[in-house]
Order: C-alpha cells, then sequence, then structure tokens
C-alpha cells in the first residue's frame, strides 16, 4: 500500500519546508519567465510575463527568509560567512535575518533590485523608494519576424535598471539564481531528501 508523505512541519507552506523547494520554485519561475517570453507563443489571455517577473523577483528575494530560518546550523554558517554576530533567541533570530538580508544585497547587486522590486510588488507605492531601480515593460519595434512576431509589431522586453546600468530582466533573475545556488553549495543545504511531493503517488 503507498504510504503519504510525511507532512511538513510548518503548517502554513502546502507541504514546502526546506531552502531548496525555494530554490526550485525559482527555477520552475524563472523557466516560466523565459517561456512566456518567447517569440514563438502568441499573445496569451493575460500578460504572463508580468506575472511571472512579479513572482521570480519575490521569490528570489525570500530565499534569503527560507535559507536564514531553516535551521541554527545555517545560521551559523551564514553570519560567520558574512561576518555578523547574532543570537540564537527569537529577537536575534529576526535581528540577524535583516543582517543577512543587509549583506547579501552587498555581494550580489541583482538581489538587491529583485528586494525593491518584490517590496514594491507587494506594496504597491513604498514609503521609502530607492529612485535607482527601475523596473519596467517596455515595447520595441521588431525589425525581423520570428515566430508570431513580424516586422512592425511592438514586442515586450522586461528591462531592469539600476545605478544607470540597464539588463534584461531575465539575465538579472539567471545572476541571483546562480547567486543561491553557490551559496547553498558552499553550506551544503542541498539534499536528496529534500524532495517535494508528487501531485499523484501511484499505488504500484
Amino acid at each position: 500500500m503507498v504510504e503519504p508523505p510525511k507532512q511538513s512541519e510548518i503548517s502554513n507552506v502546502f507541504g514546502m519546508n526546506h531552502p531548496q523547494h525555494m530554490w526550485t520554485k525559482l527555477a520552475w519561475e524563472l523557466n516560466a519567465l523565459m517561456n512566456s517570453m518567447s517569440v514563438w507563443k502568441d499573445n496569451e489571455a493575460a500578460p504572463e510575463p508580468l506575472f511571472h517577473a512579479f513572482n521570480t523577483s519575490v521569490t528570489a528575494w525570500h530565499m534569503s527568509d527560507w535559507l536564514w530560518q531553516y535551521d541554527c546550523a545555517t545560521r551559523k554558517k551564514l553570519a560567520t560567512k558574512f561576518q555578523f554576530v547574532f543570537e540564537c533567541t527569537p529577537t536575534g533570530i529576526k535581528r540577524g535575518l535583516e543582517k543577512f538580508q543587509d549583506a547579501v544585497v552587498l555581494h550580489c547587486d541583482e538581489l538587491k533590485v529583485c528586494r525593491e522590486i518584490a517590496n514594491g510588488s507587494k506594496h504597491m507605492r513604498k514609503n521609502k523608494v530607492d529612485h535607482n531601480i527601475q523596473a519596467r515593460a517596455v515595447h520595441e519595434k521588431v525589425v525581423e519576424g520570428a515566430g508570431f512576431a513580424k516586422p512592425g509589431d511592438l514586442k515586450m522586453t522586461l528591462r531592469i535598471t539600476h545605478n544607470d546600468k540597464e539588463m534584461d530582466a531575465e539575465l538579472a533573475f539567471i545572476e541571483v539564481f546562480g547567486f543561491w545556488e553557490k551559496l547553498m553549495n558552499e553550506l551544503n543545504v542541498f539534499s536528496k531528501d529534500a524532495k517535494l511531493p508528487d501531485k499523484i503517488m501511484k499505488a504500484g
């Protein structure tokens, strides 16, 4: 008889309970964003690239929460790596998270952009805005036709500007994905046991 997977110890995450799960979610969202930007697809019922970019930036930023909150051993490694002190008490863990998040954005510019987008997307209008960061949907004229895009059409691209440096949003998110992957490898966080539950578990 097939046995259901053990329930997550965290009650409000639909079965996710490991930083690797959030990293997998980030990979899934990034892939969905890149697919939605393809010129080989016609218009969707909704502007999918905007929604995927929103989700990707939010997940990319909240990787910091999932990595920090994982366990005390990981928090100690992160504090050592990024050179800050915290106490393993509820208040100390909360303050430590802020220190960790302030540290990682210094090591990955694109992650700083994700923080701004994630908070801006969530609250719509922030009280304190970093005017050096912009996330825009830009439409440019198609010169050579490809897929469903014909010459003269306007094709959407998603651009991020940070300190006058502009890049495609997908490239920025790829940089962030690589940053988290490298850090998690350094910390030995990846585990074969951190498998997300399947939708259907076959009886045999």
